[in-house]
């Protein structure tokens, strides 16, 4: 009898530690494939502008970073912000979810002759 009471407890323990895991919504933990974007601004100077690009405008920045023989992004950025420091070149950062996956330094205006044609600039 002893036996059927210690066997009734365990299952009673696994049934309630399923039913709790149950109850609870996944927590989904994606690994961050560079450095997080705010520890990343932690490093820019405070006088920056920032331009945020995203969905159709992202894909010149893309075919910017594969134009030179740089190894493949770790992931498919969501979207670009372009760093603007005073007197330093565009700095690019390819973003995904919080994280920074990469970011590239290119000069201005190097940066807006690549983009013009692929964004229809007529400037």
């Amino acid at each position: 009898m002893p036996n059927l009471r210690v066997s009734a407890l365990v299952l009673l323990a696994l049934l309630c530690r399923v039913d709790s895991a149950i109850g609870e919504p996944a927590t989904e933990t994606r690994a961050c494939p560079g450095i997080a974007i705010s520890m990343f601004e932690q490093r820019i100077p405070d006088r920056v502008q920032r331009y945020e690009f995203d969905h159709v405008m992202l894909e010149p920045f893309v075919q910017l970073w594969h134009a030179a023989q740089r190894p493949d992004l770790p992931v498919r950025p969501e979207r670009v912000t372009v760093y603007a420091i005073p007197g330093r070149p565009f700095l690019v950062g390819y973003e995904s979810g919080d994280c920074m996956i990469a970011f590239l330094a290119v000069e201005r205006q190097r940066l807006l002759q690549w983009l013009r044609p692929r964004l229809g600039w007529s400037i």
